[in-house]
């Protein structure tokens, strides 16, 4: 029996079967595709405070971070099927890999291992928004809103007068009366692409909040959602 079966693998139709198989098998291994494993929002298992924020653009990626210094943050990337990874380019020819592990289904890279944030609110789609971020669909209460329900403000609009202008980067910012996301202070939301003054900012424990000013009305945005103009 042994030697039936020695004998049917040296037969030129099985060998060149074997061999396809064994190309088919080796095609498909090279070509795994993590790229899609990265979206949405990432915490360090170490201390969930330290989260990654990644979105994308066809084959462009780009990422926000929270309670971590990165100098690539924000700037465009491309996925390497080879390693699995995003590669980030600062400018100066060093390039920053947030590999995909998909055995444990964690991303490695900026000296920390991240796992998927469970805290991460979805949107109708299924897709993943950041707390101080939220759908078009669905918006808490618009700057049109809170105006007409005429929200209190602690300081004379004259206050806007004054500061550079910064551009809100997401999706229904959040504008709140105090720069703290634990409680329930939100005064109104601005759209993306909109200008705001920036008044004055301050770090709450690592994070970088901005005090604005916006038709008149005045409060805390997260440094992760406004940037100089």
């Amino acid at each position: 029996m042994y030697n039936y079966i020695c004998s049917k693998f040296t037969h030129p139709a099985m060998k060149l079967y074997v061999l396809s198989l064994a190309a088919m098998l080796l095609m498909l291994t090279s070509c795994s595709d993590d790229s899609g494993k990265f979206s949405g929002v990432w915490q360090s298992i170490n201390d969930p405070s330290k989260q990654l924020i990644f979105t994308h653009s066809g084959k462009t990626y780009s990422f926000e971070t929270r309670n971590i210094a990165s100098a690539v943050q924000g700037l465009p990337g491309t996925y390497n099927a080879d390693k699995h990874a995003l590669e980030f380019d600062n400018g100066k020819g060093e390039i920053t890999l947030l590999v995909y592990n998909g055995s444990v289904k964690h991303i490695v890279g900026l000296g920390e291992e991240f796992e998927k944030s469970s805290n991460a609110v979805l949107d109708k789609e299924g897709g993943e928004v950041t707390a101080e971020e939220t759908p078009e669909e669905t918006p808490e209460k618009t700057v049109e809103t809170a105006l007409s329900e005429n929200t209190q403000v602690s300081e004379n609009a004259k206050n806007c007068d004054k500061g550079a202008l910064l551009v809100i980067s997401g999706n229904n910012v959040r504008v709140r009366s105090e720069p703290d996301v634990t409680k329930q202070n939100i005064l109104f939301q601005v759209h993306k692409g909109y200008e705001v003054v920036h008044l004055s900012d301050k770090s709450v424990d690592g994070q970088k909040w901005y005090k604005v000013c916006y038709d008149g009305n005045i409060g805390w945005v997260s440094g992760q959602y406004a940037s100089k103009k």
